[in-house]
């Protein structure tokens, strides 16, 4: 009973321990993005959508990226939490009808822990600490249909997981399904719009009946998120906007700005700005390329509006 109580409390107030939008419902943790690049402009990235990140913000948009790229990314957040992301994408060259069709496909895993959660009895005695981890493992694939318009879908894998709730050696784990789409089109020249709907069918169901015998099964259903973006690029300055919303009638403004310039023909440099929704990211970005291997590497501070503590992003990536 005295794990059972602990258990309980700490599933309620874990759930919300990544809160970016809908914070007390299912997922919280998978709402706060993906790359570095992509906070760095506030998470305004459906329009952008480039790379491994475009497997979490716009599937659609990776037929359009013609560069293979892999990408690992780790942010320390307040209160010991920790997420990190690592995806690799890839453009694919099928024949449909005796003709090449411009195609892309990604891999991420999206990683989110929180350590050290304080555990005590019914008396207010000491535990043992616990440890959370969520997981979400995803596939994306995206075709252009034309020179301007792509659109693709992306399925994902959840996996939760409490330890030594159940007993001193065991957890107590949480898994589901979900699906996500969306359209990205290049309808005139340094301009482009993207839409996405995301976390359809998404879930979270825990069965406790393994380790209490009071257990019992329990499902957390993931708010279905919808997306719409404009991005607008000329002469090495990005600019980009996000609406974000959702099925809780939460609505959320994502906007940033980038500004790029060449130091060499094999090295470049960045500087970025966003507001992810009311936190502050300023970010930089350097390339440098070795071979045929382009190099990448950036950096996020955010100003925390709601953490007691700001936060500290890093990723590295390479390009071939």
């Amino acid at each position: 009973m005295k794990k059972l109580s602990i258990g309980i409390a700490i599933l309620s107030i874990c759930v919300s321990a990544f809160a970016g939008t809908n914070g007390g419902t299912g997922g919280a943790f998978s709402r706060m993005g993906a790359g570095i690049r992509a906070k760095g402009l506030g998470n305004a990235f459906c329009a952008v959508a480039e790379g491994p990140s475009a497997l979490y913000f716009n599937p659609g948009a990776l037929p359009f990226h013609q560069k293979k790229e892999f990408s690992a990314s780790s942010v320390n957040l307040a209160l010991d939490r920790r997420m990190d992301f690592i995806g690799f994408s890839t453009p694919l060259k099928p024949k449909a009808e005796g003709k090449v069709v411009n195609a892309g496909v990604a891999l991420g895993w999206i990683h989110a822990s929180v350590s050290d959660i304080d555990s005590r009895d019914y008396d207010g005695a000491p535990l043992e600490m616990i440890d959370m981890s969520s997981n979400l493992f995803q596939f994306g694939f995206g075709i252009q249909f034309h020179e301007k318009l792509g659109a693709g879908i992306g399925v994902k894998k959840i996996y939760e997981t409490f330890g030594k709730i159940g007993d001193e050696e065991s957890s107590v784990n949480g898994d589901g399904f979900g699906i996500d789409a969306g359209v990205f089109a290049r309808p005139i020249e340094h301009l482009s719009v993207g839409a996405q709907i995301k976390d359809v069918n998404s879930k979270t169901t825990w069965n406790t009946t393994n380790y209490w015998s009071q257990g019992t099964s329990k499902t957390d259903e993931w708010p279905l998120q919808y997306r719409i973006g404009l991005a607008y690029e000329r002469s090495g300055i990005l600019g980009a906007f996000d609406l974000e919303g959702s099925e809780e009638n939460e609505v959320k403004t994502h906007a940033g700005v980038e500004g790029r310039t060449a130091i060499s023909d094999r090295q470049w440099i960045a500087g970025r700005l966003g507001l992810d929704g009311s936190d502050v990211n300023i970010g930089a970005g350097f390339g440098f390329a070795f071979w045929k291997v382009l190099s990448k590497v950036d950096l996020v501070y955010t100003l925390e509006s709601v953490a007691p503590d700001d936060a500290i992003a890093v990723s590295w990536g390479v390009e071939f």
